[in-house]
């Protein structure tokens, strides 16, 4: 077996493995060994994840080809095809991202994530952040055990060279996919590993170890930092992931952007160069706006409100968006994923009692209305929808997705906050609506 002691002692205790399997070299010889432990071991559950990005003519023929090897292993397999656009950033950065999605949807309760990167790749993203301009955390390199948007994820050949890869599969009479677009050079890695690496070992065979050093002393050095930020990250990081700025005016330069870094860490964004923190200090920060600054890190943006930053996925906003309940007796499914509303007969916890609609009275669901006045609960006065969000502490972004709902051009409710006008509320009958917030895809 490949795996060093350690790393199968570690495995023996996952009783459920998804195996990430490209049906590549990495991942058959991984998958193989996961076979050779499963035997050893019976209790391990162990299930194969194929994600088919499309990129490659060959791509539905190497599905097959891992159907047909899990089929020959006895392993459950699960095959995922998506569509990328070619032409829009880097193609590379969205099929991971879209990987770790479609991992996320078919994970199970207790199941661990893991994948074939092994020490040549651990190698390279070294470089590949050295060439971005990342500081320690970068430098550290690839985690043997790391956790992604709650998955948990295990490395078992991080310790092992390609080269001893190859040797094993072909020793051990294996077959793999050979992906064609390795040999690519127009990606950085491909370029890293093709052009680059081989000149520089031909010129000093030493480095590729200098450099596993250097990372091993920069995960040490960003250790020892986490350590003695822990305390201050706890004070200053919110029971909602944000975190409260105003401590950090008194700070210097280099404490500061380091919580902030470790908090953009935490709530699992990549990792910001010194410019990006620059930004987030100058545009965001020192910003007299609560509303117009934000910035983009990928998936992410970063904001701020009531003095506290904030880390939030991009998001599709429904200002503005009208929806007609043609039929309260059904479910309405809100847009943008947001759940469903429900009208039930009797009171269940978290539901809201309104009044029923007359006769006449068309039922909406709408967002976002600015420049109206509405009653906040008990107030005898109307009170600016703005300064109702307001006094709620409602965050901008959180305004645009928050279901308001109308009897024809009366205000009647909104949903989140149980805010209920006081306009046309004679009627004794009475219903009880329900918003089922769950992910309903």
């Amino acid at each position: 077996m490949i795996f060093k002691k350690k790393t199968q002692f570690i495995l023996h205790k996952f009783q459920k493995i998804l195996v990430a399997y490209s049906g590549g070299l990495d991942s058959t010889v991984l998958l193989y060994n996961l076979v050779k432990l499963r035997k050893i071991y019976p209790y391990i559950k162990l299930r194969a994840i194929h994600v088919n990005h499309n990129l490659n003519f060959y791509s539905n023929q190497w599905s097959k080809m891992c159907f047909l090897q899990c089929q020959k292993w006895n392993i459950p397999f699960i095959c995922k095809n998506i569509i990328l656009n070619k032409k829009q950033g880097n193609i590379e950065e969205k099929a991971r991202l879209e990987r770790y999605k479609i991992f996320n949807d078919f994970i199970e309760n207790n199941e661990i994530i893991v994948t074939a990167h092994h020490l040549d790749d651990h190698y390279e993203t070294i470089l590949l952040f050295l060439k971005r301009g990342s500081g320690l955390k970068g430098l550290s390199g690839i985690s043997q055990i790391n956790i992604i948007n709650k998955l948990r994820l295990f490395r078992p050949l991080l310790d092992i060279s390609r080269k001893e890869l190859l040797h094993y599969a072909i020793n051990n009479n294996l077959h793999w996919v050979e992906d064609q677009s390795n040999l690519n050079n127009k990606y950085d890695r491909n370029f890293l590993r093709n052009v680059i690496l081989p000149q520089i070992h031909n010129r000093w065979p030493f480095f590729k170890k200098s450099v596993l050093k250097t990372s091993s002393i920069c995960r040490e050095q960003e250790e020892l930092i986490t350590e003695l930020l822990n305390s201050v990250m706890k004070r200053l990081i919110q029971s909602n992931n944000s975190l409260f700025f105003i401590p950090l005016y008194k700070f210097s330069i280099v404490k500061r952007n380091s919580i902030i870094r470790k908090w953009i860490e935490f709530n699992q964004c990549q990792m910001p160069s010194k410019k990006i923190l620059s930004i987030i200090w100058k545009n965001i920060v020192c910003s007299k706006s609560d509303y117009k600054s934000y910035l983009k890190i990928g998936i992410y943006q970063i904001r701020k409100y009531n003095f506290h930053l904030f880390c939030i996925k991009n998001f599709f906003t429904l200002k503005n968006k009208v929806y007609y309940w043609s039929n309260i007796s059904l479910p309405f499914i809100l847009p943008n994923n947001l759940g469903k509303l429900f009208i039930l007969n009797k009171y269940k916890k978290n539901t809201l009692q309104i009044r029923k609609p007359k006769n006449k009275e068309k039922v909406y669901i709408k967002f976002f209305v600015t420049g109206e006045y509405f009653f906040l609960n008990n107030m005898k006065k109307k009170t600016k929808i703005h300064d109702i969000w307001k006094k709620l502490n409602i965050p901008i972004w959180e305004r645009y997705n928050i279901p308001l709902l109308f009897y024809n051009n009366l205000f009647i409710a909104e949903l989140k906050n149980n805010i209920v006008t006081l306009e046309g509320n004679d009627n004794k009958e009475k219903i009880f609506i329900f918003w089922n917030k769950k992910n309903i895809n």
